[in-house]
């Protein structure tokens, strides 16, 4: 059997290891090395194994031992999906799992620091992170970005969370690894390639106020060498609930407000030799939804359909210390917007394809070098443009990480054509080290930018070509104190942030000018600091955790603009300066009980403030195992304390209310070998 690279060194450099047949030195051997990717990982079980035959009977002497030993570290991470120095948090499979009948905006306004815009209940919602706007958020699945051209955002109530496996929230900029719009910061949604032998399924049902409906299964399948899952999503709500303006007056009912959607993500996996697999998906999603009227109107029949196909084609080589990669992906989303009451209809489509290779290759123990090579071309249609607008992207991204035993430090570039011209380079450069046992502390800085969209350049009347990107320097620091004791863990992380973005992009009127145009006039600064509090501790009944969170936010515009009216140095709209989140879980046996409560500051809206609130959730859930199936019911509340509110002026948000559901699966698979 040809030996695999780290094990062939090892076994050059200490022959002992086998003659001694003592598994416990041959990990922290290993360890000591440094183990870097699942490849080696992988190589090494072998290696492992090989030695157990060659002395078998010292294995037997050794059984506690082996019981004993710690897993090997396994950082085969993607150098853009957790730089070094950056602050991200990261939602897996099992955190996920409680969540299956929400979407992507419902967890990220539990479960992170972003402040998520929502227009009501299945409207739109778009995210603020650390004082950006809705466009400066990068959305990326699978590596490749997700917002809308025409846009340059993306409604994340349209992202259905049963069709995410992983999911990683970046704070900050990070354009040197996911391009434009990843300023204050991005939202990376990841499926995982699981090779299994046999079958699971999985159903989840619920039902709740306001005729909300959601239905889902989940079917993955496999032999080995290749594999499939079949994910499918009905969702249905009246969303009719009932409102009060004012105390003194009588309570309203939400009208024009049904959704429904439904979708489907079907993906294929084979691997074609033990080091190279392919990956296809296919994602096809259709909504329609009514747009209610705001408080302000007495009506609205104005209705949005929105349909979607996205596929990608995925493929993965490694060889000893090099990984190769490369993404083919076609995306096209139509949507369809009708008002009789106005007499418009606008119909607009935008089609995207993108190509990516990308190389991994380690020099050395500590140094890793990893380059990209992107290629986009998207073209776009509506009434509102003259012509079909078309724009060819090629932009090249290069990143060094050099790891030692307790520190790392991370340097990127981008460099982008957009149209045969230069978009200004971009680096950044980060690190972190654990200063102390129970300290660790991180720091980054970053360019960052973002391109006019469709809209911003071609839209009548207003669209202005000769726009510039914005674009700006931002900064993080970091401490992160951490510990252990028996059956406690917990963490509390303090990080300030610094960005100042030139060339911001404002809708505003000209003097002498009816209409509204998009222009370089405003100058953003934004500083804050975020804090975060996670502990849990076991008991013999079950565990408690706690996660919690404060953010301050100032975001200021560093230019008067006079309409609409922005005095210099006031905070920017939809831009809370404080928010604390918490969230507390006990499980004790086969029950969990989960309650969230969240504050948010007053915020400036376009017309008038949006007053501050505070809301809570509490969720339900009892959980077994029967048989070979396992299954669960839970009850969930939402705004508890059936608080009055609105996140976006004028738009009344409801009350308390139900929902309540199962899910029920089961399981015939004998191996998981997971990959992104």
């Amino acid at each position: 059997m040809k030996a695999p690279p780290i094990a062939a060194r090892l076994l050059r450099r200490r022959p002992s290891i086998l003659k001694s047949g003592s598994v416990h030195r041959i990990f922290h051997t290993i360890s000591r090395t440094s183990i870097r990717s699942k490849t080696a990982a992988g190589n090494f079980c072998l290696l492992a194994l090989c030695g157990f035959g060659v002395n078998f009977n010292g294995l037997h002497a050794q059984a506690d031992t082996l019981l004993a030993l710690p897993s090997p570290e396994i950082t085969a991470q993607h150098l853009r999906r957790q730089p070094a120095g950056a602050q991200s948090t990261t939602l897996d499979s099992t955190c996920l799992a409680l969540h299956q009948t929400e979407n992507v905006a419902d967890a990220l306004w539990k479960k992170s620091g972003m402040y998520v815009k929502s227009y009501g209940l299945g409207s739109l919602a778009t995210t603020s992170a650390r004082g950006g706007s809705a466009g400066q958020t990068a959305i990326v699945w699978n590596g490749l970005p997700l917002q809308s051209p025409m846009l340059g955002q993306l409604d994340f109530s349209l992202l259905p969370l049963v069709f995410v496996d992983e999911m990683t929230l970046q704070y900050g900029g990070n354009s040197a690894g996911w391009g434009s719009g990843a300023i204050g910061g991005a939202v990376l949604l990841e499926n995982k390639s699981q090779f299994t032998t046999g079958l699971s399924a999985r159903l989840n049902v619920a039902a709740g106020s306001f005729g909300w409906q959601h239905h889902a299964a989940t079917l993955r399948y496999g032999s080995g060498r290749w594999a499939g899952s079949t994910r499918i999503f009905f969702e249905k709500a009246n969303n009719d609930f009932t409102f009060q303006i004012h105390p003194d007056l009588p309570e309203k009912k939400q009208e024009h407000a049904a959704l429904q959607q439904q979708g489907v993500l079907q993906e294929f996996f084979l691997k074609t030799r033990p080091n190279e697999e392919f990956a296809l998906r296919v994602w096809l999603q259709d909504i329609a939804r009514q747009i209610p009227p705001t408080i302000v109107q007495n009506r609205s029949q104005a209705t949005q359909a929105d349909a979607l196909l996205r596929t990608t084609l995925h493929w993965k080589k490694t060889s000893g210390l090099l990984t190769l990669q490369t993404r083919a992906a076609f995306f096209t989303e139509t949507l369809d917007y009708r008002d009789p009451l106005i007499g418009q209809a606008s119909l607009s489509k935008f089609h995207t394809w993108m190509g990516e290779t990308e190389a991994t290759r380690w020099l050395g123990r500590q140094l890793r070098l990893q380059g990209s090579v992107t290629q986009t071309y998207t073209r776009a249609s509506t009434p509102a443009y003259e012509a079909s607008p078309r724009q060819a992207r090629t932009a090249v991204f290069l990143a060094m990480r050099r790891e030692g035993h307790r520190w790392q430090a991370q340097l990127d570039g981008r460099m982008e054509w957009v149209d045969g011209r230069w978009v200004p380079f971009m680096p950044s450069v980060g690190a972190e080290a654990e200063a102390l046992r129970f300290l660790k502390i991180k720091g980054k800085i970053a360019r960052n930018y973002r391109l006019p969209t469709f809209n911003d350049l071609y839209w009548r009347p207003g669209g202005n070509p000769e726009l510039l990107p914005e674009s700006g320097w931002g900064q993080d620091v970091g401490l992160v104190f951490h510990g252990k004791a028996q059956q406690l863990r917990w963490s509390y992380s303090a990080t300030g942030f610094h960005r100042r973005i030139r060339n911001w992009l404002l809708w505003a009127r000209k003097d002498g000018q009816f209409f509204f145009s998009p222009q370089n006039i405003a100058e953003v600064w934004s500083r804050g600091i975020e804090s975060r509090l996670d502990v849990a501790s076991a008991f013999s009944f079950g565990e408690i955790t706690l996660t919690g969170g404060h953010d301050w936010v100032r975001s200021t515009n560093e230019l008067a603009v006079s309409n609409p009216r922005i005095e210099q140095g006031a905070q920017l709209f939809y831009v809370p300066m404080h928010r604390v989140f918490a969230e507390v879980s006990v499980r004790v046996k086969h029950f969990q009980i989960t309650g969230f409560q969240q504050f948010t500051e007053k915020v400036t809206g376009i017309n008038e403030d949006v007053p501050s609130f505070s809301i809570g959730s509490l969720r339900i859930q009892y959980a077994r195992p029967f048989g070979g199936w396992n299954g669960a019911i839970f009850l969930h509340i939402e705004n508890l304390w059936d608080a009055d509110y609105q996140v976006i002026e004028r738009r009344p948000m409801p009350g308390r209310h139900f929902r309540l559901g199962f899910n029920a699966g089961f399981s015939t698979r004998k191996h998981t070998n997971s990959s992104s």
